[in-house]
């Protein structure tokens, strides 16, 4: 079981990283063009729009986290008639859910104008624009979107990896050519919305031929009980999940009412990047997501803890390098990529470090947040996740009209670190594995130190070569990754975790 459920995982983590890499590659050649064509004002928009549709998909109400965990046990069991009722059920639940998207967007609609906020109105029709993002949202849930679920909690996500790269590129493809062609924004949606219907289509097909039995006729249904507890599950989720979005996706709305929608398009640049690298790193991870979920059902609690702070050590290493890369880099990059169109669209490096410090904080909790979920505690974090996204938008709005898109940043930040990541860390490591408060505070607040000990060095040593040429970008990128990652051996030298490692490298 042991060596099927690591072999999974490095086969997951392989097509993960794969498809997010080329996703990178491609974004930028597609949004290049994008600006080129479009410009800035209809680059806000598409932030602005995208962040709404976040709220919106609140309508899926944490359904698939709630799914996946009553997937485990019949997969691990190879119960298909189990199966074959839960995904049943999950489909009806999914139809509601594309059909309350787009009845929600239609009610937004009135609203828009309040939101946009931009020096000159745009040619077209703004309904139509935003109508078109919700029907992008919305297709998703009536093809394969429950199926992907289930591939996922069997671990077999890889399998899916061609089809994902397949539509990354045409997508790419197809935005550069119909902006090339048409130059009109309701045309790049328009195709937008076809390319994501043929996607579904083909993942449906394709997860179909792989588990042909999930379209065989379902014998059994959940009982009224099980449907009950999912319901109860999916309140704790999505209450939860209510929260993550009010601390995530309110800066775009903020930034665009109070300070202008234009510098949502300057910022989206940086989340681009940004977005593309966290999920990177946090799709290497949700590759043995679906692991740690049987090992909470196969193992003992004291074997749990020591899975964790395996898996714990080597995903921290990576978020934390790579945050303290993003820190020195991001305004490099961004001045090579954009800095021939404005200056404009470089960003204060103050601005940079907010950006990768709510990057982190975001980051930081998914192990614990894995565990929280396999084990079924839907509760832990609830409530404060609510207070502390509510406290989010009132601090948001204010700082914002003190401080401008920086007041913005600032808030999320202080609202997670006070209000939502200390108790979170705390109960999890309790609930989960029974270890003291002391040790948890420890381990979490110790990595921060790592991260601005290890960026201050960095940028004292690079900053002579910041923000010049592509041959000083690429001395600053290597110089960067060897210096954190030896400030990284240096801090963690002593730990059991990181000579495992060494043993590992050295066989």
């Amino acid at each position: 079981m042991a060596n099927s459920r690591t072999k999974n995982s490095v086969l997951n983590m392989g097509a993960s990283v794969a498809i997010r890499v080329s996703t990178l590659l491609l974004s930028f050649a597609s949004r290049t063009v994008f600006i080129y064509v479009l410009g800035a004002e209809y680059l806000g928009l598409n932030g602005l729009f995208t962040n709404i549709l976040s709220f919106l998909a609140l309508s899926e109400l944490g359904l698939g986290s709630a799914i996946a965990f009553l997937l485990y046990k019949p997969i691990a069991e190879n119960d298909e008639e189990r199966m074959k009722a839960v995904m049943q059920f999950y489909k009806k639940c999914y139809y509601y859910v594309g059909i309350v998207i787009l009845l929600l967007g239609c009610s937004l609609m009135p609203f828009l104008r309040y939101l946009v906020n931009l020096d000159q109105p745009l040619p077209e029709n703004l309904y139509l624009v935003f109508f078109l993002f919700v029907l992008q949202s919305a297709v998703s849930y009536f093809f394969a979107a429950y199926k992907q679920t289930f591939v996922n909690a069997n671990q077999k996500t890889y399998l899916l990896g061609k089809i994902e790269v397949a539509y990354t590129f045409i997508s790419c493809l197809v935005d550069i050519i119909v902006l090339l062609v048409f130059r009109n924004f309701i045309a790049y949606l328009l195709f937008k919305v076809i390319v994501v219907i043929a996607k579904n289509l083909s993942l449906s097909h394709k997860i179909d031929k792989l588990y042909p039995f999930l379209t065989e006729p379902v014998a059994q249904k959940l009982s009224k009980k099980e449907v009950k507890q999912v319901f109860k599950d999916i309140y704790s989720v999505s209450v939860f999940r209510l929260g993550s979005v009010l601390f995530n996706s309110v800066s775009n709305i903020v930034t665009s009412a109070v300070v202008g929608t234009i510098v949502v398009g300057y910022y989206s640049n940086y989340t681009m990047i940004v977005t593309q690298v966290e999920v990177l790193m946090g799709l290497a991870f949700n590759a043995v997501a679906a692991g740690i979920g049987n090992a909470v059902a196969t193992e003992t609690k004291k074997r749990q803890f020591e899975i964790y702070k395996n898996i714990d050590f080597v995903t921290s290493a990576v978020y934390m390098i790579s945050s303290v890369c993003l820190i020195q880099l991001l305004n490099s990059l961004m001045k090579l990529w954009m800095g021939n169109i404005g200056h404009e669209y470089v960003l204060s490096q103050f601005v940079v470090i907010l950006i990768v410090a709510n990057m982190y904080t975001n980051c930081s909790c998914q192990v614990l947040e894995r565990y929280r979920t396999a084990n079924g505690y839907f509760t832990i974090g609830r409530d404060l996740q609510i207070i502390g996204g509510v406290v989010n938008i009132i601090l948001s709005v204010v700082l914002a009209k003190l401080w401008g898109f920086e007041g913005v940043l600032i808030s999320p930040f202080i609202c997670k670190m006070f209000i939502n990541v200390t108790p979170y860390v705390v109960r999890v490591g309790k609930k989960s594995f029974g270890v003291s408060i002391g040790y948890m505070l420890k381990e979490y607040f110790s990595k921060y130190v790592y991260v601005i000990i290890a960026s201050c060095l960095t940028w004292y040593a690079c900053k002579s070569i910041h923000c010049t040429t592509i041959l000083n970008f690429i001395v600053e990128c290597i110089g960067t990754l060897i210096i954190a990652i030896l400030l990284f051996v240096v801090f963690y030298y002593k730990s059991q975790n990181l000579k495992q490692i060494f043993k590992l490298i050295k066989k």
